[in-house]
């Protein structure tokens, strides 16, 4: 449904975001968001969301294999006593890469429909200097598939022992061999495992792989900003506009409560934190100065009128 905004040209001033207010109180947003730059916005929040979920499933998985190759180290592991133990942690494992190969495909399908609406001219040149190992960006994506089909075993921890500072250290891998019995490898995903010696150790590439998305989104979110300023520029100015113009409808609404002989500082403290009192208190009691300061720290100062500081001055006991 249009709103009332979206009946007018832009710029939409203060006054059009106020009558749209008065028109359907509950539009406005949808129509401020609506615009080029808040869908804009919500796109690049929508990829930041994406990528964070890829960052902690992968964290997590990696938590999860370095707390499994501490206890695999234990050589009474293994043992058939301990079946349902190395059961559990083999499934919280699999459980664990299977989030972080979905998460990872749905950064793809994001980023893929963004970077058609909001292009970059170097993105191909910038996407090959962040993920620069042919292939691997093709084998996570089909290790999904891969490890719903396998059965982690002893064998994919590599338990090393160092004779001089008598430290064991367990790797998680799985071998060429291992990989190759799945015939569901893409071309590229295959010449990377191809090209990877005997194994792959699964800790190192996602350690790898996870430092490269997130440098790569974070030159890419810089990119889209610099590229697209004046497309953004209206919709954040409309939108802390309507901020504004909400704060001031709430404090008109506050201030219609009191009474007189109320104590206004006492209700006023249940609105502020204990920071923003100390900024309040910090000015002359009941001076037009500790107003101004409230006034700013209620975020009504960009459209505060002097009705309203009139309101605010009266019932703070300050001489008008």
């Amino acid at each position: 449904m249009t709103g009332y905004l979206e009946t007018i040209a832009h710029p939409w001033t203060l006054q059009h975001i106020q009558t749209a207010m008065m028109s359907d109180f509950s539009a406005v947003q949808k129509s401020i968001d609506r615009t080029d730059g808040g869908q804009l916005w919500n796109g690049i929040n929508e990829l930041d969301d994406a990528v964070w979920v890829f960052s902690r499933s992968t964290t997590e998985l990696l938590d999860e294999i370095t707390i499994f190759g501490e206890r695999s180290k234990d050589v009474y592991f293994w043992n058939k006593i301990y079946e349902k133990n190395e059961s559990d942690f083999v499934r919280e494992v699999k459980r664990k890469l299977y989030y972080s190969t979905s998460s990872l495909m749905t950064v793809v399908d994001i980023a893929r429909s963004f970077n058609k609406r909001w292009p970059l001219d170097d993105i191909f040149e910038q996407r090959n200097k962040f993920f620069s190992t042919p292939g691997l960006h093709d084998f996570l994506q089909n290790l999904r598939n891969f490890s719903s089909h396998w059965r982690i075993a002893q064998a994919n921890w590599r338990i090393s022992h160092d004779s001089i500072t008598g430290k064991r250290t367990a790797s998680f891998i799985v071998t060429k061999d291992e990989l190759l019995e799945w015939k569901g490898w893409g071309s590229k995903a295959k010449e990377y495992i191809e090209s990877a010696g005997d194994s792959i150790d699964i800790y190192d590439i996602f350690t790898q792989y996870k430092k490269h998305v997130q440098q790569y989104y974070e030159w890419h979110k810089g990119a889209i900003l610099v590229k697209y300023a004046p497309t953004l520029r209206p919709f954040f100015e409309y939108k802390k506009i309507h901020e504004g113009l909400q704060q001031k409808f709430k404090w008109n609404m506050i201030i219609s409560f009191f009474k007189p002989g109320m104590n206004a500082y006492e209700h006023l403290i249940r609105h502020l934190t204990n920071k923003q009192i100390e900024i309040v208190f910090s000015y002359e009691h009941r001076s037009e100065q500790q107003i101004d300061a409230l006034i700013k720290i209620l975020d009504v100062d960009g459209i505060c009128d002097v009705e309203l500081r009139n309101k605010l001055m009266r019932i703070f006991g300050v001489s008008i």
